[in-house]
Formats: C-alpha cells, structure tokens, sequence
C-alpha cells in the first residue's frame, strides 16, 4: 500500500513551469512532466533520474518543504547545514520516485478542487484513477517571487511533510541538522 501511494505522488508531482498560471495548471503540467518521464522508453536509467531530478529542482519549493520537514530545527540551522539539507531533500526524493516511476501503467488524474488562501497558499486536490481504485490526493502550493511551488503532498491522509518529519526526529533530538545531514548522505551513498 505504501508504495502505491509513493507512485501516485511520483504521478501527480506538479511541475510549476510558469508563474502566470493558476496552481490547477500547474499542476498539470507536472503531471504530464512525470508521465512524459515514466513512458519515455528510450530514456536509461540514469537519464530518467537526471530529468526526475530537473522537475525536483524547478518546480518544488525545496525551501518551504525543508523548513516544515525540520520545523524548529531549520532556525537552528546554519546557512550551511539548510543548504545541505535541501540538496539531501532533493535527492531522497529522486531516489525514492525514480523506482516507481517503473511502475507506472496508465493511471489517469481528475482534477477536483483548488483553494487559495493569503494569496499565497493553495491547495489543489486531485483523484487518481487506478484500475482498482480512486484514491485522493491534495498538493500544498506557496506562491514564492509571483510563482507558485509545490512544497506538500498528502495521499490518502499521508502528508510527505509529516512522514519526512517524523522519520528524522530521532536523529534531530540526538545529532540536530548536521547529524541528520551526514545519515542522509550516507543512505544516499550506498545506492
């Protein structure tokens, strides 16, 4: 079960390409992002890692999804160590979607409902079609420089934020920032 709902948030990513567009749109593009990935056969291994990681780079709010994964411990971080931790974020979850991005098979998406709160928040939900169920998934948007970016997604109730959170907080009481980055370098070294 796990894994279906890290191949439907792998699905529904939003690529955020242009700032003019409302957060549904983006959305979208996104999703088409990661699907023309998943269905592009000519594409190795590595190159479907690489273009995973440009949609990571370009479209999510690294910034605002680091700051809530460490919560209190962001603002005791210095300049270095958040720098780190975002790159470590990125690369966690490339690692994590690139394997499902093998098991994709022609899920479609319905587009629900989107919500904007502050000017600056937005919430877009969304239906993922798979041949056995509907299962719901909401996107967390921040409006960043007139540009909107993914920084939370939540699967049926599972928030990518609270699960990363909750993950890291053993390490975060005992090594703070610093020793979480040097667990998450070395996880990311042995793949």
């Amino acid at each position: 079960m796990k894994s279906i709902i890290f191949l439907i948030m792998l699905l529904v990513m939003p690529s955020l390409a242009l700032a003019a567009q409302e957060p549904t749109d983006r959305v979208k593009l996104g999703v088409a992002d990661i699907i023309g990935i998943a269905s592009d056969s000519a594409l190795s291994a590595e190159q479907k890692k690489q273009s995973l990681s440009n949609v990571i780079e370009k479209h999510v709010d690294l910034q605002a999804s680091a700051q809530r994964v460490l919560g209190k411990y962001w603002r005791q971080a210095n300049d270095t160590e958040k720098r780190q931790f975002m790159l470590l974020l990125k690369g966690v979850l490339v690692d994590t979607y690139i394997i499902l991005l093998e098991e994709y098979d022609n899920q479609t998406v319905d587009y629900t409902s989107e919500t904007i709160k502050k000017k600056v928040y937005a919430t877009v939900d969304t239906e993922i079609h798979t041949k056995e169920n509907i299962i719901p998934v909401s996107y967390r948007l921040y409006q960043r420089n007139n540009e909107w970016k993914i920084y939370d997604f939540v699967a049926e109730g599972l928030s990518m934020i609270r699960t990363f959170s909750n993950d890291y907080r053993r390490t975060l009481k005992q090594s703070g920032v610093s020793g979480l980055n040097e667990a998450l370098a070395a996880k990311l070294a042995q793949k």
